[in-house]
């Protein structure tokens, strides 16, 4: 019988850059799967999870941002000095870059004999950077999935067992050189380190009523996911890079539908959900699956809404109905552009028609489309966005959102430009899309002379009509999950936010 890993201080301590407070009830979802797998093999494991009540952000809060933050990160500090762990990890993303530092360097202050380790998308694209800054106060960095390398690194630290050079995916300094151990395989098996820790959380907090999980729909939602790995090549994400990392061919796995059934009747039983959201880049990569989860959530009668995004080269007519039959309101799709060129030229394998078809086909089975167009592209004319505007208007979709490209590193474009950031410069990324006049060697894309900006934000408001919503709102089927809903009484006292936050993107009032 073996002994039960038992130390002092044995605690590993997850957490989000102070920045990512600023969140719309969303939960650290990277950090919950983190968590459950440590869990699951007997580590104590805590998430500081510090998140900021004003959940409808106006222009006065965005006067005090830095302020705010500054209490979020103290907030952090003092909680890592109470629960005096051994291990803390904390996850980046580039724009992260800074704020990452400091909050290491200041939890390092707290007790040098703490083990910071760092990871997420920059650390594995750039690995060198972090560890290789003056005085570094980072000891690790996962270089790809966490789960099963952050395991046998936490086993490591905390009882001394293993040997660190032989641990795959990760990489530290020695000598002031970065040591790489050898990459680490993706695990397909992903029922197998599939377990969100969400007793680690304030899911009544992240479970209240609001119009941001399934974007549009008010409801009692939990984000869930069900696939890892986008096989699309687009030139403005890093998905194709990070493919390209993990050697490709297996790079997108799936979870069984048995797997997320068990999960979502947790969630419904114990949090009280009325709906749900895939958070993956592509929930319909498998069309069998899908159609056999779709299937097994009928037969278990859990009435649940749920939503999801998708690629409309990986639907068909029968997906569709499935889908629809399920419970699932809404389908976000990312459209980008409003002719087959523009599309080519951003690798996105689709057209068209192939959008125009999908969209008919979710309009016939009351299927709630959200259509995301890309803007500030490269060599984007005028002309490019009148064709994305008349499309638009063809599509008719019940939601629409024009975005603003900013060049983030590990995308094609970005790759491609001539510019570099600075690490000191990553920090702008957060509001690249208002710099783009102020710098166009860097944020510039566009050929045509028009405020990229200032047209993203008109079509935003010009293209979002309220009716849709209401319809959503008055029909059977909404009005339905609210009468069964265990939580009814959540639905009035949130009112007030749906009704600021409608108001706010329709008008601008800035309640």
């Amino acid at each position: 019988m073996k002994k039960p890993l038992t130390n002092l201080n044995s605690l590993v301590v997850l957490c989000s850059p102070p920045s990512r407070s600023i969140s719309h009830y969303r939960p650290p979802v990277a950090l919950l799967y983190l968590a459950g797998h440590l869990k699951k093999h007997k580590i104590k494991t805590k998430i500081i999870d510090v998140y900021l009540k004003q959940v409808v952000k106006n222009s006065k809060f965005y006067e005090h941002v830095d302020q705010l933050m500054a209490q979020v990160e103290q907030n952090i500090l003092k909680q890592i000095k109470k629960l005096k762990p051994k291990v803390v990890g904390i996850t980046c993303y580039t724009p992260e870059y800074a704020e990452v530092l400091l909050l290491a360097k200041k939890i390092k202050s707290l007790s040098p004999k703490i083990k910071i380790i760092i990871g997420g998308i920059h650390p594995t694209l750039y690995p060198e950077e972090l560890l290789l800054e003056a005085n570094s106060p980072i000891d690790y960095e996962v270089i790809g999935e966490g789960e099963e390398t952050l395991l046998e690194l936490s086993k490591y630290i905390l009882f001394k067992k293993g040997n660190k050079n032989k641990i795959k995916g990760i990489a530290y300094l020695k000598n002031k050189k970065v040591i790489k151990t050898l990459f680490r395989p993706l695990n397909s098996n992903l029922d197998f380190i599939s377990h969100p820790a969400y007793d680690l959380i304030d899911t009544n907090y992240y479970t209240n009523a609001s119009p941001y999980a399934i974007r549009g729909c008010f409801l009692r939602s939990m984000y869930i996911l069900a696939t890892r790995g986008c096989p699309s090549t687009c030139t403005f994400c890093v998905a194709k890079k990070l493919r390209a990392f993990n050697g490709g061919g297996s790079y997108t796995r799936i979870r069984s539908a048995d797997s997320l059934i068990k999960e979502i009747k947790l969630l419904k039983s114990k949090y009280k959900i009325d709906s749900f959201y895939f958070i993956d880049d592509l929930f319909t990569i498998n069309r069998d699956n899908v159609i056999k989860f779709c299937k097994k959530l009928k037969q278990s009668n859990l009435n649940l809404l749920w939503g999801c995004s998708s690629k409309v080269s990986t639907l068909n007519e029968e997906i569709i109905k499935e889908m629809s039959m399920a419970g699932c309101v809404q389908i976000d799709f990312g459209v980008e552009r409003g002719n087959d060129q523009s599309l080519r030229d951003i690798q996105k394998g689709i057209t068209t028609k192939m959008v125009l078809d999908t969209f008919n086909l979710c309009h016939q089975y009351k299927i709630r489309t959200f259509a995301n167009f890309l803007v500030n592209l490269p060599g984007e004319t005028k002309k490019d966005l009148s064709d994305i505007l008349k499309f638009s208007e063809q599509l008719k979709s019940d939601i629409y959102s024009y975005n603003v490209f900013s060049p983030y590193p590990g995308t094609e474009i970005y790759d491609n430009m001539t510019y570099r950031f600075s690490k000191d410069e990553y920090a702008e990324l957060f509001t690249a899309s208002t710099l783009i006049e102020k710098y166009p060697h860097k944020y510039k894309f566009h050929q045509h002379k028009l405020n990229i900006t200032n047209w993203a934000n008109t079509q935003n408001q010009r293209y979002n009509e309220l009716l849709p919503n209401i319809k959503f709102h008055l029909s059977l089927k909404y009005l339905n999950t609210i009468l069964k809903s265990r939580a009814k009484l959540n639905y009035i006292t949130q009112t007030s936010l749906l009704i600021r936050e409608v108001l706010n993107q329709k008008f601008n009032l800035n309640l």
